[in-house]
């Protein structure tokens, strides 16, 4: 006999909270009354909670009945762990969403012009990040700017501080002549007498040496030894050096002009020897009134200087214990230098006329 048809299955039951089996339902305005309520109020009902803005295309669990837009809740299942942003109840597939055209009718209602708001949007959303890419342009710039005056401040310090140290360069005491030799014509170079008086040296802003490899005290203390600067930039290498009167072989009445020069590091000894002899020379006859007005450097100047040897004066070094080395004249100044210097200073050398050598001077390789 066949089964009758009357019999029905139990439909499923929902799951009703606490909460919602002790609350009195709310009675259906059924007439024309009109409720207020502001859009931000409906702000939270009509937000998407993945993407935080306006729902698009609702799509709507059929579990828990919470509502995402189509585009986030489809990302969120293939990248998720298949389970509702909300209440992580679990969400199989895209079976388990149903779409929700009323609600989307609904947002249409309260905003009509939807895509009149979504541009709206968007024009806020380019001007916040123009006026971001602005801050951080200035302040990159302002930035820029004041790490730029911080070097330019340091760059112009340290030029001052050099400037200061190395107006002394190839020049005398008085700092009216200046000297250059040439390791081409350091031994028949005549140098334009300048109309320099060997007077004294003045007051000067730099500190007198203070030799730190107890290299003796200095035989003129008025005398400002500036620091040693050494060019490479050239195809020869230049050194500075000051020339000293010796303080034991030449006296107070001859004489005795200390001499800041600046030549080529492969210029020799007897270059010295011979370019000081001109120099003295030169500068005796401009003091006896032996030469013509203005210092030119004619042929009878020169048959008259033609005597001058580099035999007429020694060259001395001063050594560690404190006394006076000779210099062979073929030592260059840069094996002098690195022989006995070795300091990063104007190399100091002391000079004699080799006539008055009469005291016996102790002798060293």
């Amino acid at each position: 006999m066949a089964a009758p048809v009357n019999i029905q299955t139990p439909s499923k039951t929902w799951e009703l909270s606490l909460y919602e089996l002790h609350r009195s339902p709310q009675e259906a305005i059924m007439d024309g009354t009109e409720v207020a309520v502001s859009p931000r109020s409906l702000h939270s009902e009509l937000m998407c909670p993945i993407c935080l803005d306006m729902l698009k295309n609702t799509m709507t669990t059929k579990e828990c009945l919470h509502r995402f837009c189509s585009d986030c809740i489809v990302t969120a299942l293939r990248s998720g762990n298949k389970e509702c942003p909300t209440c992580r109840k679990k969400l199989v597939s895209r079976r388990s969403l149903r779409r929700d055209s009323n609600f989307d009718a609904l947002i249409s209602k309260i905003y009509p012009s939807r895509d009149e708001y979504e541009a709206h949007q968007r024009r806020v959303l380019d001007r916040l990040n123009r006026l971001h890419n602005k801050e951080a342009l200035s302040s990159s710039i302002e930035e820029g700017l004041r790490q730029q005056a911080r070097y330019r401040n340091h760059r112009v310090k340290k030029q001052t501080q050099e400037s200061d140290n190395t107006t002394f360069s190839g020049g005398e005491d008085n700092g009216d002549a200046r000297s250059h030799l040439s390791h081409d014509s350091a031994p028949s170079h005549t140098p334009h007498p300048c109309g320099q008086t060997p007077s004294e040296a003045g007051p000067s802003r730099k500190r007198p040496r203070v030799s730190d490899d107890g290299s003796g005290p200095e035989a003129d203390s008025g005398s400002p030894t500036p620091p040693m600067r050494r060019h490479k930039e050239g195809p020869a290498s230049e050194i500075e050096l000051v020339f000293r009167p010796h303080p034991q072989l030449v006296h107070d009445q001859d004489y005795n002009q200390t001499r800041y020069v600046k030549t080529t590091a492969n210029a020799t000894v007897d270059h010295l020897s011979k370019y000081l002899a001109l120099r003295i020379a030169l500068e005796d006859r401009q003091t006896n009134g032996e030469t013509e007005e203005g210092g030119g450097g004619g042929g009878g100047e020169g048959s008259s200087l033609s005597n001058i040897s580099e035999k007429q004066y020694t060259i001395y070094i001063m050594t560690r214990g404190g006394q006076f080395s000779t210099l062979n004249g073929s030592l260059t100044l840069e094996l002098v230098n690195e022989k006995y210097w070795k300091v990063r200073r104007p190399l100091e050398l002391y000079y004699a006329p080799t006539k008055d050598q009469q005291q016996p001077q102790p002798q060293f390789t």
